[in-house]
């Protein structure tokens, strides 16, 4: 599993947030909150840390906010503790922002991880049985039915044999440690609609996550935080999509008119793999007139990730997007300064020191990055005459979307696929206690805001259209069908 990542688009940062608060609660256990004084915490927190509250939650959608709070307060009234998540998650969910979510944790404290193991279901279950049925209800199966895969951790996603249709167990094939036995169920999976299904997932350390899990590409399954992917069934036209030991890792096939580079994932960790993958296959991606770039399903992480790819996708003039004006803000809180002193590590740089200065001396206002904004440079391009094919989806999110920018501002790109998440108007996330003494959850959210009149010339809710739209559900082999359509 992942952690949710804190990134600075555009400043080619990112790291995992601290939590001073987290920590200092641990040594200081505090009794344990209502679900009531856990949401409450939660809303106090987000009201004065998120500017998506002081920008948005006006006129209108301030009514429909303080109904919402009201309808979720109900609900936390007459909820336990221990099932207080969902009450929680509704309550992020209404903000529609990929970076605003309650963060789950994912481990438990020995004696919780020692009744989890004792209590553990079985499904007696083989590959090749799995196999044998799923061939046979090639017309029937539902597309979660499989084998996945997670680095080491091997499961069988089938029916769950107890209880009604629409729900399906992941039994474990290959423990990712010693802890999972063969035949233990790891996660259960309730259908909701097309490829999107309620998920209780325990993780590898025994700590139960509530999720929503949504399949990408047909070989992907992404568990915000986390991704499985799949091993079977999976047809010709979806091989080689994805890596077959960490369905992270970027790929790139050669084919006999396109390079198609797959990332689902723009975690900072598979920068350098990029890196080199780019330069192995440069002479093929010159030579071919199609480079598809498949973000399908991309969690996000750092921007600069795909930075191999930008001078293939830039070129030598620019079009203008309707997300490019407006300079980047911060709104001023104490959590907001004590992240502005570390996000950039040990960096004690002019910029860090005139932002932290204008920050606390403006409490509660919004204050520019840079008290001077220069103009970006533009992208380097690499001259040749392939033609650019960005792939996207309602799976591609916040760094990934930075890349898509990229491709709209290119006279040599085209975006294609259907909308995508929409998570650049607040970006950057931390990740901060609830300040209540109970550390099962925090809540996760942006801190630097793309400008200061959002909504206006925002993509939240309902993300960056592709320039050529194309329900991928309905196409039988999407890269041939970009073929077919853009290589000359």
């Amino acid at each position: 599993m992942h952690r949710r990542r804190a990134c600075v688009l555009g400043l080619a940062l990112c790291a995992v947030a601290p939590d001073t608060d987290v920590s200092a609660q641990a040594q200081a256990p505090a009794p344990l909150p209502t679900c009531r004084q856990t949401l409450d915490s939660l809303d106090a927190r987000l009201r004065r840390n998120y500017a998506g509250f002081l920008l948005e939650v006006r006129g209108a959608r301030r009514d429909a906010y303080d109904v919402m709070v009201q309808r979720v307060g109900r609900r936390a009234d007459t909820t336990s503790l221990n099932a207080c998540y969902p009450v929680l998650a509704s309550y992020t969910a209404w903000y529609e922002d990929p970076h605003v979510f309650v963060l789950q944790s994912q481990s438990v404290d020995s004696t919780e991880r020692a009744q989890r193991i004792a209590s553990l279901r079985h499904v007696r279950v083989s590959e090749a049985d799995v196999r044998a049925d799923l061939a046979r209800r090639a017309a029937s199966r539902d597309p979660l039915e499989g084998i996945w895969y997670d680095g080491a951790l091997r499961v069988a996603v089938v029916r769950d044999p107890d209880r009604e249709a629409g729900t399906f167990v992941a039994v474990v094939l290959q423990g990712d440690s010693a802890s999972w036995p063969i035949g233990a169920v790891r996660a259960e999976f309730r259908r909701v609609r097309a490829d999107e299904y309620a998920a209780r997932l325990f993780t590898r350390a025994f700590a139960e996550m509530t999720l929503t899990a949504r399949i990408h590409k047909r070989t992907m399954l992404r568990l915000s935080p986390g991704i499985w992917g799949r091993a079977f069934p999976l047809s010709p036209a979806d091989t080689g999509l994805v890596d077959t030991i960490d369905v992270h890792r970027p790929r790139v096939s050669v084919r006999e008119r396109s390079v198609v580079v797959s990332m689902p994932s723009h975690d900072g960790a598979h920068t350098r793999r990029l890196d080199h993958l780019v330069a192995a296959h440069a002479a093929d991606m010159a030579a071919r007139p199609l480079l598809i770039i498949d973000l399908r399903g991309n969690e996000g992480g750092g921007a600069m990730t795909s930075r191999a790819l930008h001078p293939w996708v830039a070129s030598a003039t620019s079009r203008a997007t309707p997300f490019d004006s407006g300079a980047a803000v911060m709104l001023s809180s104490p959590h907001q300064v004590a992240y502005a002193k570390r996000f950039t590590g040990t960096d004690t740089s002019a910029f860090v020191r005139s932002l932290v200065a204008r920050l606390e001396a403006n409490p509660g206002q919004l204050v520019p990055l840079e008290e001077t904004p220069s103009p970006s440079a533009p992208d380097s391009s690499r001259a040749g005459n392939w033609r650019v094919v960005v792939m996207v989806d309602r799976g591609t999110v916040s760094a990934a979307e930075v890349l898509v920018l990229r491709a709209l501002r290119s006279t040599r790109a085209t975006v294609v696929g259907e909308p995508t998440e929409g998570a650049l108007d607040y970006q950057s996330v931390q990740v901060v206690g609830l300040g209540t003494g109970y550390t099962r959850w925090a809540l996760g959210y942006p801190t630097i805001t793309a400008h200061a009149d959002l909504p206006k010339r925002g993509m939240r809710g309902r993300g960056i259209t592709p320039e050529v739209r194309i329900d991928w559900s309905k196409v039988a082999d999407p890269i041939a069908e970009v073929e077919r359509r853009f290589a000359r």
